[in-house]
């Protein structure tokens, strides 16, 4: 398993205002995303935004969207004055059905659960920062959004130029992971400023990405993420699964899992697994080191050249996966055997033999008399 992570800040030039109202200019990381938050994005759909200074609120709740000339944002609903104080403002933007938003002057805080659906694992964005008329009248206020979340795509190869197997593939799911936390904002959300105001809740859950079609492993690797994306997930640490203290005593730590949606045959086309020729989970233990980050994509390889894994520690979840048209995922998989959570899937052991060739054996003398006629 090979694994990478990329996070990028783009600096976007302070362009100048005349006015003496409030106004803003937003800079979001590089795209990591199709489906993500960039500039282009928010331009569409605005951004939240609170004000909070000399004790009180100054406006709460105002969508910011671009003026209609220069490269200023402007609050909706008519232009708002400076007041001689500085102001704290919060913004948020894409929450989705991902996050509810709870602002004020302390303790502004983000409540966060995961969708079940990769479709509606949004790219939540936040952003902090203090402005005053002194300095931000002419230039607007900078707010520098950050990716609350950690995205992750999942790939598989197999570099084995002389693989003995044939392996399809379908999708992938990602087990046991948190997916609930409390985000509390930091004072500011400048570019050197890290995320780390996550509360962990207890509850966890396995998320399924569905491939549009199934494709045949080759040195080329392929993604196994379906047409909605990538998992956008809560940052977090992982504890990954003990795939042989599972199959050894048949206890699960519930540790974090990969699991690959797989049809193995043989170069003949004999299935392999699962045995019934259908697809079924293959799974491997994950461990990410730091685990995951907000703002950071991570791109997982898995490669299949040394084998493919283990028996899947949650065979039947998660529930409702709906696959690609062709796709239908075995319901004994290891027929006739039991599943065995933990155990390897291909031993990679070549079929061989030791030959012997017995000597001929003396049977004795053997004489037969020829009848007269």
């Amino acid at each position: 398993m090979a694994l990478a992570s990329c996070s990028k800040v783009t600096d976007i030039a302070e362009p100048a205002r005349e006015q003496g109202q409030i106004g803003f200019t937003p800079f979001i990381a590089n795209s990591l995303r199709a489906a993500e938050m960039d500039i282009a994005t928010l331009k569409g759909t605005g951004f939240t935004v609170s004000a909070y200074g000399n004790g009180t609120a100054y406006f709460e709740g105002k969508t910011v969207k671009p003026e209609s000339t220069g490269d200023l944002w402007a609050p909706e609903g008519g232009d708002i004055p400076w007041p001689s104080f500085d102001l704290d403002f919060i913004a948020y933007a894409n929450l989705g059905e991902y996050a509810t938003a709870t602002i004020a002057q302390t303790d502004s805080k983000l409540e966060l659960t995961t969708p079940t659906e990769v479709a509606k694992q949004v790219d939540v964005i936040v952003a902090r920062a203090k402005g005053n008329g002194a300095d931000h009248a002419t230039t607007g206020v900078p707010l520098n959004f950050k990716h609350l979340l950690s995205q992750i795509e999942v790939k598989a190869v197999n570099s084995n130029a002389n693989s003995n197997y044939k392996i399809k593939v379908a999708g992938v799911k990602i087990g046991r992971i948190v997916k609930k936390a409390t985000f509390m904002y930091p004072t500011d959300t400048k570019s050197t400023t890290t995320l780390s105001g996550y509360t962990l809740g207890t509850d966890k859950e396995t998320f399924a990405d569905a491939m549009t079609e199934a494709k045949e492993l080759s040195a080329t690797a392929v993604s196994l993420m379906g047409k909605d994306g990538n998992f956008m997930l809560i940052p977090q640490t992982l504890t990954k699964w003990d795939a042989a203290k599972h199959l050894g005593s048949g206890t699960d730590n519930n540790g974090v899992y990969l699991s690959v949606l797989v049809s193995i045959t043989n170069k003949d086309g004999v299935a392999l697994y699962p045995t019934d020729g259908k697809y079924a989970w293959a799974a491997t233990p994950l461990e990410i080191a730091g685990g995951l980050e907000a703002g950071k994509k991570y791109v997982i390889t898995l490669d299949f050249k040394d084998g493919a894994g283990y028996q899947d520690p949650e065979i039947n979840k998660p529930v409702g996966f709906t696959t690609a048209t062709g796709v239908e995922i075995s319901s004994d998989p290891m027929k006739p055997e039991m599943p065995k959570p933990g155990a390897p899937i291909l031993t990679n052991q070549s079929i061989k033999f030791t030959v012997k060739i017995e000597d001929w054996q003396d049977s004795g003398a053997n004489t037969i008399n020829m009848p007269n006629a």
